[in-house]
């Protein structure tokens, strides 16, 4: 039996087995952020924004404060592909969107304003933006197979520590694996390049590299137990910059 898909009997009839967000469902997969760049004009952004909500809109009840957060950190690697951050008013298309496809599923005691103050406190607590967490793992495994010729010299610094140039051959695989060059890495993800480093120690490394041009310090970003941010970095030196060129930088030595 059919009937209108505007009636109250269909909007409650249940959702296909297998279907997006029906009971017992997988979740759907990420949003391909790297799939909807470069966006050029306004129109395609705004699509691309609405897109962006509608990937991760609830689909049942129970389970806005989980589908919101995925779209927090969906916003996060967006503006990360984009290299900027979203405009207030581009942060309002993204929620709007989301909240309309999401209304039905939504806590009908909380209203439209406690919704959007929780989405924008929560962009401020981000510290791993969508896909994020697989980069760092490919980054830190395609270190570890590296040869001490096949890891970046560092410039002035001849006989650089093994450990000083995994950490900065960490920096080049993640400036690889990213679409605009700059990516997040804590300290402690730093350290793990090495079996001999600890988180203050691949700090002291990280600024070290900084001072010799092998890096840039983008975002230095945020200590702190509530409000901990990975800071952002981009790096400086080209592709050949490996350990055969070692010796040929004239440079004063450390």
């Amino acid at each position: 039996r059919t009937c209108p898909p505007e009636s109250r009997e269909c909007r409650k009839s249940p959702a296909s087995p297998g279907s997006p967000g029906s009971p017992g469902s997988p979740e759907p997969p990420e949003f391909p952020v790297d799939r909807v760049y470069p966006v050029s004009d306004e129109d395609r952004q705004e699509m691309a924004l609405k897109m962006l909500a509608a990937y991760k809109a609830c689909r049942e009840s129970g389970t806005a404060r989980v589908r919101r957060w995925a779209l927090v950190r969906d916003v996060r690697a967006f503006e990360r592909e984009i290299g900027r951050k979203l405009e207030p008013a581009e942060l309002v298309i993204v929620f709007d969107e989301w909240y309309r496809l999401s209304q039905r599923f939504l806590d009908s005691t909380k209203s439209r304003h406690e919704y959007r103050a929780n989405f924008l406190a929560e962009l401020r607590k981000v510290r791993v933006p969508t896909g994020e967490g697989d980069t760092l793992a490919k980054a830190l495994d395609n270190v570890s197979r590296l040869s001490t010729d096949e890891l970046p010299a560092i410039p002035g610094y001849a006989d650089a520590p093994d450990a000083w140039r995994r950490v900065a051959g960490l920096h080049r695989e993640l400036s690889r694996l990213t679409a605009n060059g700059m990516y997040f890495l804590s300290y402690r993800d730093a350290a793990k390049v090495h079996d001999s480093l600890h988180h203050q120690a691949a700090h002291t490394i990280t600024f070290a590299l900084a001072s010799l041009g092998v890096i840039e310090i983008v975002s230095k970003g945020q200590a702190g137990v509530n409000g901990r941010k990975a800071a952002e970095f981009r790096y400086l030196l080209s592709e050949g910059d490996n350990g055969a060129q070692a010796d040929q930088d004239p440079e004063v030595q450390i």
